[in-house]
């Protein structure tokens, strides 16, 4: 029983942080019906960007906060760039847009800091508290502490802001909502800028313990994305129940099964979830699942 509740433990923090990333596709999604493949490798590059301000002797929790904002400035100078001149093409060229930028950003960083593995310091100890026999660690609680509470931010932001009121609105139909003074380009702005935050948040609190390399981005852009779609892409609760449920599932799989068919087991959950409800769990956009 220790070793379930041990893993299920492990399981929710690391599934707090899948909830972010997911959090950052459906949130891109939801205002520009883009699918921001890059996700992953946002997170990283904002542990590596922390990581620089803590080698020139930034203290730790202020680098980590110079590592987010870097990461959504990035996003938003991507968003203006690379992908603002393709919102009137296919869907399909942005996508394949962001896969570039994904593609593109691993290899800046492999340049810049090295293929080697890195250490990002943690925002907490990782010395174990024993309770009941089942090893708790402080860096676990303020992982998933510090996910929930960006994650009710987010969930009051998109419900009760204006700007939450124009992201549901430009998302609804970008041409009406322009009719009515909302300037949709500054939306789409809004909402990647935000993502890139989301992203850099959850870099900065998962790198600590899976490590920092490169080609850390594409895991966490594979889990954040099946968690998105699990939950039902569009969804910004389910984008959260999707990370949780994914990384308890693959936890559980490495401890109990095989850590080689952990990750497979995210595709199987998806299928079965999708097969049995196409919207996923708490989605209802049927959009978003034909774009998928």
């Amino acid at each position: 029983m220790a070793i379930l509740i041990q893993t299920l433990i492990s399981g929710a923090a690391a599934g707090a942080v899948y909830a972010l990333i997911a959090l950052g596709f459906t949130l891109i999604y939801k205002t520009t019906r883009i699918i921001n493949l890059a996700q992953g490798d946002l997170a990283i590059l904002g542990a590596y960007i922390s990581l620089t301000f803590v080698r020139i002797g930034l203290p730790v929790p202020l680098a980590l906060l110079a590592g987010i904002i870097c990461t959504g400035i990035v996003t938003a100078l991507l968003e203006r760039v690379a992908l603002r001149p393709l919102y009137r093409r296919p869907l399909a060229i942005p996508i394949l847009c962001t896969i570039g930028i994904a593609v593109t950003l691993e290899s800046v960083m492999q340049v810049v800091w090295g293929s080697l593995p890195l250490a990002l310091p943690a925002m907490a100890s990782s010395t174990p508290w024993n309770i009941g026999g089942v090893a708790i660690t402080p860096e676990q609680v303020v992982i998933f502490a510090a996910a929930i509470v960006v994650a009710v931010i987010l969930l009051v932001l998109v419900d009760s802001t204006r700007l939450g009121r124009a992201m549901r609105g430009t998302a609804a139909d970008a041409e009406v909502v322009s009719l009515f003074g909302v300037n949709t380009d500054l939306t789409y702005l809004a909402s990647f800028a935000i993502g890139g935050l989301l992203a850099g948040i959850a870099g900065v609190l998962i790198v600590p313990t899976i490590g920092l390399l490169p080609s850390r981005g594409l895991d966490l852009s594979i889990f954040g994305f099946s968690a998105a779609v699990l939950g039902g892409l569009g969804s910004l609760p389910g984008a959260i129940l999707g990370g949780v449920l994914i990384a308890i599932l693959v936890n559980l799989m490495q401890v109990y099964v095989s850590p080689s068919y952990a990750s497979g087991v995210t595709y199987v959950l998806m299928g079965i979830v999708l097969l049995i409800r196409v919207r996923g769990i708490l989605g209802d956009d049927l959009e978003a699942v034909r774009q998928v």
